[in-house]
Order: structure tokens, then sequence, then C-alpha cells
């Protein structure tokens, strides 16, 4: 069987040379782009060999709290908020401190809330710790879609710093405190009863018909940390904020969860 031989002239040639050239050009790419990723998670791996900072302890308190709205406080007209406070400590995983292990900068982002049913109105803000575990209102200026801490280095300074503003030690001594409200969950309740007594805390969902669980939101946020070599860390934070375990319910008053064991919370050091 003899082939059959078939010119091809020269405008269809070039054509199929530049088909093929842009081909090969894309498989060039890709291999190089797989090799450059494969290089980044290298140095990636490389840097984070050795940990420098990771998160060490985080503490929960969780309560709730009434406004009574109207002018003769006569518990006719209450809007119930529920809060959380949260209290997490960053180890620089030393005794000495030295420029690698100390904070020369710190900020958080990507805040989110998720709740299981749509309830009040959730925010996340900046908590003030020497108000921890205490109701305070909060208005408008304080929600934000970040938050840059002041970063405190020697006694001089934190002896004059504000608290009423983010605030966190170079030596990482004191946590990154954040709260959790949830703002008129319901709006406009009475007390009723020939007593007439309520009480300002999580107790107040014992006289209502409310389901816990859709209340209990889960949190997340992520740490930014530079240290006095700039070199840059970020730590991704979530955590459910449950209002009834097996060990207490918010209903008693309020409820503490101390976690102390953590290993899936690291900071990675970004190259």
């Amino acid at each position: 069987m003899k082939s059959k031989i078939y010119k091809v002239g020269l405008p269809v040639l070039l054509i199929i040379l530049a088909i093929l050239s842009i081909n090969f050009g894309f498989i060039i790419r890709k291999i190089a782009n797989k090799n450059q990723f494969a290089n980044d998670m290298i140095q990636i791996a490389q840097a984070n060999q050795e940990p420098i900072f990771q998160v060490s302890k985080i503490i929960k308190y969780s309560s709730a709290d009434a406004i009574d709205n109207t002018a003769e406080q006569n518990l006719q007209d209450l809007s119930i908020q529920q809060y959380s406070d949260i209290a997490i400590y960053i180890d620089n995983l030393t005794d000495e401190l030295t420029e690698k292990n100390s904070v020369k900068e710190l900020y958080l982002d990507n805040f989110k809330v998720q709740l299981g049913y749509q309830y009040g109105t959730p925010t996340l803000y900046y908590k003030n710790p020497l108000e921890i575990s205490k109701y305070r209102k909060i208005d408008e200026n304080q929600i934000q879609d970040s938050l840059t801490y002041n970063i405190i280095y020697t006694n001089e300074q934190n002896e004059e710093s504000n608290y009423e503003k983010p605030t966190f030690f170079a030596d990482c001594s004191n946590p990154i405190t954040i709260g959790y409200i949830n703002k008129n969950i319901i709006n406009h309740y009475q007390v009723t009863g020939e007593n007439n007594l309520v009480s300002f805390d999580g107790r107040i969902f014992n006289n209502m018909d409310i389901d816990l669980k859709n209340l209990s939101p889960k949190i997340s946020f992520t740490i930014h940390l530079k240290n006095n070599l700039d070199q840059n860390f970020v730590c991704d934070m979530s955590a459910k904020l449950p209002l009834e375990t097996e060990e207490g319910s918010v209903k008693s008053g309020y409820i503490i969860q101390i976690i102390d064991e953590i290993k899936c919370y690291p900071f990675f050091r970004e190259v």
C-alpha cells in the first residue's frame, strides 16, 4: 500500500508552527509554575521547622445581660444581650527575650461570626482586659474591620498605656482579648410575676423559650504578628463559644472554659 504525501503551503505551515509554539509555551509555563510552587513550599517548610510563637491557652467566658429601656426602670421593656469574652495567650517558647521572639507589630483582621440561627446583631470587637467577664455596652466606633495593637516594651510605657485601646506586651506576657456581643436578642421583654425579680446574667434565659444552641456562635479571625527581625507570622483562629456543655450552662449565670492543651493554632512564618 502506497502512502500519500500531502503538500503543505507556507501559510498553513506557519499557522501550524504558531499553534505548536503556543502549546509548547503553555507547557513550559505550567512546569515552571509547579516548580515555583514546590520551591515556595520548601521555603515555608524550612522557615517553620522550629516554631517561634504558638497559642498556649484560650479562656472563654460567656454570660448575658439586660438593658431596661423604661424611664421608670420597672422591668417592662428589656433588651436581652448575650456576650462572651475571649483571652488568647501566646507563648514565645523561651525564657530569654530576643529580637527573634519579641513582638514588634500585631494586628487582627478577617473577623467572622456564624450562628445556628440569626438572633440579634452579633459583633466582634476589642475588649479591655481589665473588663473581662463584665458586660459593657459598645458603640459603633468600637466595631472595626481590623484591630491594630499598641506594643508595650517597658514598665514605664505600661503605666502610661490606655487599655481602652488594643494593647499587647512585646514579651507576650499578656493575652489578646476579644469581645463578642449579640445585641437585642429579644426586645421589649417584660418581667412578670408577683416578685418582679430578674437576674442580669445568663440566668435570664431560664425564663425564655430559646434554644441555646442557636445562640452559640462560631467565631474566626486572623492574627498577624511581626517580630523585631521583621519576620512575619500568621495564625488563623477559629473557636466555638458554646453556651451549654457537659460541665455547665450559661443558665446558671455564666460559663467558663479553659483550653490549655492546644496544638491546632500554630503561627506560620511567611516567606
